[in-house]
């Protein structure tokens, strides 16, 4: 299959993608594009990746020019902002300029370090990103997971990579537990782009259940330009439709038990719930809300069932959100290509969680 290259232009600067089944097998060409003249590269992963890919890329940046230095970061510290000094010393070690290579290899940790290492190290450092998990293809080149200090995850920056490599035969044919957290992304993605693209997800749901390889290269391709659409907005609500499910999902996981259920599970709950919101906050249509939920059942991706009493969710709902702003809204969804910042009435919110816990309390 031909190797689709796709470029994300965010006005002044542009990020490269490569995407395709067998990409990594020109990885050395596209890596040596990434700098002007190869030289030094360091190379940053977790240890929940498979050495072989790391390999993978290791050779491929000697075969491109570089000379290459890799790093391995726990996996379960490696959004910690202590893990980024740490990394500092290393590009200190390895004498990288802002002139060399930083390459991050895996799954969403391991992207959004190198994203915001090489962001911050000598004023800013070329970067290319090769992620090995469905959600990290379609995150990286847009969005970053923040960094925690004393556990509250609160520093980022937008990332600027250079290049993204997205082989999809590392996830083209992965169960659902691992695939999930990017299918819940991509619905997401869909409905924010415009009432067209939406309407065209179910024939995309299709052909990857069908597990039709150029419907699944062309599911990504829309999903990483609707979030680069949503990226480069001149609104700021609107640059928040990315949050859509997000806020309820970590109301939810802090009621429920940190790591007690798959984070793309209690994704796909907060979009639920959110796009019910919707329906008296923002007027957002019933059917919508239907084909929502269709489209998440049909990926695999089914309702959660718990125990929780309604004040301890809003509780949480509001303690979520006031963590990282001042007043009290949700990216909700008003019609399809619009998700915005909105206010909601505290009698709608109360009535809508009740119904919702309700809805999944165990038999």
């Amino acid at each position: 299959m031909t190797i689709r290259r796709k470029l994300l232009s965010f006005g002044s600067r542009s990020t490269d993608v490569r995407l395709g089944f067998g990409a990594l097998d020109e990885l050395p060409k596209f890596l040596s594009g990434a700098v002007g003249k190869p030289s030094r590269a360091y190379v940053l992963t977790t240890d929940d990746i498979d050495s072989n890919h790391v390999e993978t890329v290791r050779r491929a940046l000697v075969d491109g020019g570089f000379s290459a230095v890799v790093q391995c970061v726990a996996v379960s510290a490696a959004l910690e902002a202590k893990s980024a000094l740490a990394r500092y010393a290393e590009l200190s070690a390895a004498g990288i300029t802002a002139e060399d290579l930083i390459v991050g290899v895996g799954g969403d940790d391991a992207c959004s370090l190198a994203s915001y290492v090489s962001r911050t190290w000598c004023g800013g450092v070329p970067c290319a990103l090769v992620p090995t998990t469905l959600d990290a293809m379609i995150r990286c080149s847009t969005q970053m997971t923040p960094l925690a200090v004393s556990g509250d995850p609160l520093v980022s920056l937008d990332p600027e990579v250079s290049l993204v490599v997205c082989d999809l035969e590392l996830v083209g044919d992965r169960p659902i537990a691992e695939n999930g957290l990017g299918y819940a992304l991509m619905c997401g993605a869909y409905l924010s782009e415009s009432r067209a693209c939406w309407d065209g997800f179910g024939a995309a749901v299709r052909g990857i259940l069908a597990k039709n390889k150029m419907s699944f290269s062309d599911a990504l391709s829309t999903t990483l330009t609707a979030r680069l659409n949503v990226a480069k907005s001149v609104s700021p609500s609107a640059r928040r439709a990315l949050l859509f499910g997000h806020t309820t999902a970590h109301a939810l996981s802090a009621c429920l038990g940190e790591g007690e259920h798959p984070y793309y599970l209690l994704l796909a709950e907060g979009m639920r719930f959110e796009a019910r919101l919707a329906i008296d906050a923002c007027d957002f249509s019933v059917d919508e809300v239907f084909a929502l939920d269709d489209h998440l059942e049909d990926l695999g991706i089914g309702e959660l069932s718990f125990d929780l009493e309604p004040d301890a969710f809003i509780e949480a709902l509001r303690a979520e959100r006031f963590r990282v702003a001042n007043r009290f809204q949700l990216a909700l969804p008003k019609y399809p290509g619009v998700i915005r910042l909105s206010s909601i009435d505290e009698e709608i919110l109360e009535r809508h969680a009740r119904a919702f816990i309700a809805s999944r309390k165990s038999e």
